[in-house]
C-alpha cells in the first residue's frame, strides 16, 4: 500500500518514553524526512520514585476483603508523556500551518494520542501506523511511512 506524503507534511513518532517530530522536506513523490524536534521522558525509572501507593482494599459486608489492583505508575507516566508530546506536536503544527499529519505509535500509545489530539490535529491526520518506530533510523521510518 503506497502512501503519498506531501512536502511539509509532519509525522509524529512516539511511544511512552520518546517522541520524534518529523518533517517531509522532499518534493512530491520523493519523501525526505528530517527530525524537527525530539522529546525524551525525563521521569523516574523505578516505581518507588513514581509513587508508593499500596493496593486498596474492598470490603464486603457478607464476605472476606479483597485487594484492588494498584496503580501502574509506569503506565501513568508514559501516558502523561504521550499527552505532553501530542500537545507540543499540535503547537508545532499550528505554528507552521501544517496541513497533513501521520501518527505513528504502538497500539496502546496510539490510543492515548487519539484521545489527547485536539480537533485541529485530528482534522489533519491522513494516516496512522500502529508500530513502535522510535528506535528506528529516520530513513527506515521514511520507508515504512511512505509505504
Amino acid at each position: 500500500m503506497d502512501r503519498f506524503i506531501h512536502p511539509d507534511a509532519r509525522v509524529l513518532v512516539c511511544d511512552g518514553r520518546k517522541a520524534l517530530f518529523i518533517r517531509n522536506t522532499g518534493p512530491a513523490g520523493k519523501p525526505a524526512f528530517e527530525v524537527e524536534q525530539e522529546m525524551h521522558e525525563k521521569g523516574a525509572s523505578h516505581s518507588a520514585d513514581l509513587g508508593a501507593d499500596k493496593p486498596g482494599r474492598l470490603g464486603n459486608a457478607f464476605g472476606p476483603r479483597s485487594s484492588i489492583e494498584g496503580t501502574d505508575w509506569h503506565d501513568a507516566a508514559e501516558d502523561a508523556f504521550v499527552r505532553s508530546a501530542v500537545e507540543a506536536f499540535t503547537a508545532l503544527c499550528d505554528a507552521s500551518d501544517v496541513r497533513e499529519v501521520v501518527l505513528v505509535a504502538p497500539p496502546r500509545a496510539l490510543a492515548v494520542v487519539r484521545k489527547a489530539a485536539s480537533k485541529s490535529l485530528q482534522d489533519r491526520v491522513i494516516g496512522e501506523i500502529d508500530k513502535d518506530l522510535t528506535k528506528h533510523s529516520v530513513r527506515d521510518i521514511e520507508k515504512i511511512v511512505s509505504g
